[in-house]
């Protein structure tokens, strides 16, 4: 819960008679439990989370949160728990310019970064209620309602059930039966506009009746549900996507043994320990439940390993916000080692993870090497190494250049799952790549531009074994760049370590919005083996860059169930991660 201006009491007394007086009486049930909420009064955005744009708590006739980028396709901001299902969110909202291409929008039930219930205020006079998934959205309701530029407007959303309802100014824009998750947090959002936020309040009640929202002072306009449309954002700009952050703590989406334990990481020495590496050290050899490490805001230069005897050990940022807490080296394969010899790259990352069911939430992981200061025959350099099972990642980035994120196992004959939700990867060549099994579920994958007008590099160098028949899936994802041309990046290509015949890589993006950057003819080949001779696919993407050609194989919708989040990570034992 958030810091507000007025009491808290005296202020969510004063906003629920207001949201009961703006709803007609028999659309809902009162919703009585207060979640969060924020005036912005303290000036700040903590319990929030950015995924582009530029946001800022701005004066008004109260403080208000501002941002302030009209150039930005996609800018969103998050709060709340994953864990939340039934919920009524209302928000003031004043858009500031809102173009013939923008939108103004409060968001509900976000399960991802590119999957929520949207309520958007349109130019025209329109306002819009949506369900969004991978980017995609289908009309819920659509209502003629004025549209000040410059005034403010009281949007409203409940979702109970499967039943979303949607409000302007107390008058209802329409409800639909949903498909999205059971549950989510909430956002606000602004598309090619700027605009200010107040007053963000969301409560839970009892499910709300399952018939429609009575009429007001306008009808609300029937839009079809059939086909998705595209979302005004276009091709994805937004910087670093992080998400939504809890209020208070967050439940992480794995199982994690019986009693807990925990240590604090403080630069300032205020904690238990200065370092990352010392708390991982100070975890018992063997431990068998949950061990977290809380990490306070700095950067924290240095190489940290989790070994394989400290199994149940969670990283987990304080703050919410993954930028605040960085734990970044600058090592590259080709830097030489002090005792001779170089790092390879395995040796290069800045953190290793050999203990299974460890899990990292609202944090940075970086390597920083500068390729330009260098000439090094081998300038992979690793942010993360991965060599365990039945990891999770949630809103976490992970930052480099070529070889960024290293997802292996702890041999060929083992398999490594991991879960990525709501995170961020950049880099340039080769920056996913690994024997591992991993979902990357609503991340923002972003290529960094290489300088070329051709070629910016490799997304993914899957090196699944052929005994696998799951590697690599994103689904739900954003692919994004920097600068990069149009036309210039890889989906991936086959990695086959030291020529291994059996080394046949697997890859799926699916439901995913690909940008302008990536190629018509998406994989390429490595090393003399052909991509053709690997195990990649696409399934229902959209953007300027998921055209399909013959040079794009396609799953079918009779092949798509078997390449889910689920199948990939379930294995032997029934892992289900999954929120």
């Amino acid at each position: 819960m958030r810091r507000n201006r007025r009491p808290l009491a005296v202020a969510v007394a004063a906003l629920t008679t207001a949201l009961l007086a703006l709803t007609p009486l028999g659309a809902q049930v009162a919703h009585a439990a207060t979640l969060f909420s924020d005036d912005f009064a303290d000036g700040d955005l903590a319990g929030w989370s950015r995924s582009g744009g530029s946001w800022s708590v701005a004066a008004d006739d109260s403080p208000a949160l501002q941002q302030a980028r009209g150039d930005t396709g996609d800018a969103r901001l998050f709060a709340g728990s994953a864990s939340w299902a039934d919920q009524a969110v209302q928000a003031r909202v004043k858009p500031l310019t809102l173009p013939g291409n923008g939108l103004v929008a409060l968001l509900a039930r976000a399960s991802g970064a590119t999957s929520y219930y949207r309520l958007a205020l349109l130019a025209g006079d329109q306002v819009r209620l949506e369900a969004v998934r991978s980017g995609r959205a289908t009309p819920l309701g659509t209502v003629s309602h004025p549209v000040t530029t410059g005034g403010w407007h009281t949007l409203r959303i409940e979702v109970a059930g499967a039943v979303v309802r949607g409000w302007v100014d107390g008058v209802p824009v329409g409800s639909g039966t949903g498909t999205l998750t059971a549950t989510g947090r909430i956002g606000v959002q602004t598309g090619n506009a700027t605009a200010r936020f107040d007053d963000v309040l969301v409560t839970r009640g009892e499910p709300a009746p399952t018939s429609a929202p009575p009429s007001a002072t306008a009808t609300p306009t029937a839009t079809p549900s059939g086909t998705p449309t595209a979302t005004p954002s276009g091709t994805p700009t937004a910087t670093p996507s992080e998400t939504p952050p809890p209020t208070g703590p967050t439940p992480t989406p794995t199982d994690t043994g019986p009693a807990e334990r925990s240590s604090v990481v403080a630069p300032d020495g205020s904690g238990d320990h200065t370092s990352v590496q010392a708390a991982v050290d100070a975890v018992p050899v063997g431990n068998a439940s949950r061990y977290t490490i809380t990490i306070r805001p700095g950067t924290y230069r240095e190489t940290v390993t989790v070994p394989a005897g400290k199994p149940y050990v969670s990283f987990v940022g304080s703050t919410g916000d993954p930028r605040d807490v960085v734990i970044v080296y600058d090592n590259a394969s080709g830097t030489p080692k002090p005792g001779g010899g170089t790092y390879g790259t395995s040796g290069s990352a800045s953190v290793t993870i050999d203990g299974n069911d460890f899990t990292a939430r609202h944090l940075t992981f970086a390597n920083d090497f500068d390729e330009a200061a260098h000439d090094y025959s081998a300038e992979q350099a690793v942010a993360v190494l991965t060599r365990a099972d039945r990891l999770v990642f949630d809103d976490v980035r992970f930052l480099g250049n070529q070889d960024t994120l290293y997802h292996n196992s702890a041999s060929v004959d083992a398999v490594g799952r991991a879960y990525f939700r709501d995170c961020y990867v950049e880099g340039d060549v080769d920056f996913i790549f690994g024997r591992g099994t991993g979902v990357f579920d609503g991340c923002e994958i972003r290529s960094l531009d290489r300088g070329s007008t051709s070629n910016n590099g490799y997304v993914t160098a899957a090196s699944t074994m052929i005994g696998n028949p799951y590697g690599l899936l994103f689904t739900g994802c954003a692919l994004t760049t920097d600068t990069a041309a149009a036309q210039s990046v890889h989906l991936g290509r086959p990695w086959h370590p030291s020529g291994d015949v059996n080394a046949i890589g697997q890859v799926v993006f699916r439901d995913s919005v690909v940008g302008a950057h990536v190629k018509d003819s998406p994989w390429t080949d490595m090393s003399g083996f052909s991509w053709r001779d690997a195990r990649f696919a696409e399934y229902r993407n959209s953007g300027p860059g998921s055209t399909v050609t013959a040079d794009r194989p396609q799953l079918t919708d009779a092949q798509a169930p078997t390449y889910t989040p689920q199948r990939y990570l379930a294995g032997a034992d029934g892992w289900d991660p999954i929120p």
